[in-house]
């Protein structure tokens, strides 16, 4: 069986900001629904979170910074007593 995600497309990030930051801040604008794009999972290679960012950047909002390392690679199930 065939599984698929929906993943949103951005713009791309803003060069001032990467390039000032030494890539540490990465920041795209969101281009709504109508750039939804449905893919095969098994071509997903990471997983990033764009979180809202809470300024303007070239007098725009609708803003979002990406991180890419969101904390779940540190939850191991198997380690995981069950107390009930």
């Amino acid at each position: 069986m065939q599984a698929f995600a929906l993943v949103s497309l951005y713009l791309p990030p803003n060069e001032h900001l990467i390039r000032i930051t030494h890539t540490t801040l990465i920041v795209c604008r969101y281009q709504g629904e109508e750039m939804f794009l449905v893919i095969d999972v098994r071509s997903i290679l990471a997983v990033v979170a764009m979180v809202p960012f809470p300024f303007l950047v070239d007098g725009r909002g609708n803003q979002y910074f990406m991180i890419e390392q969101v904390g779940l690679d540190v939850v191991d199930g198997d380690d995981v007593e069950d107390n009930e």
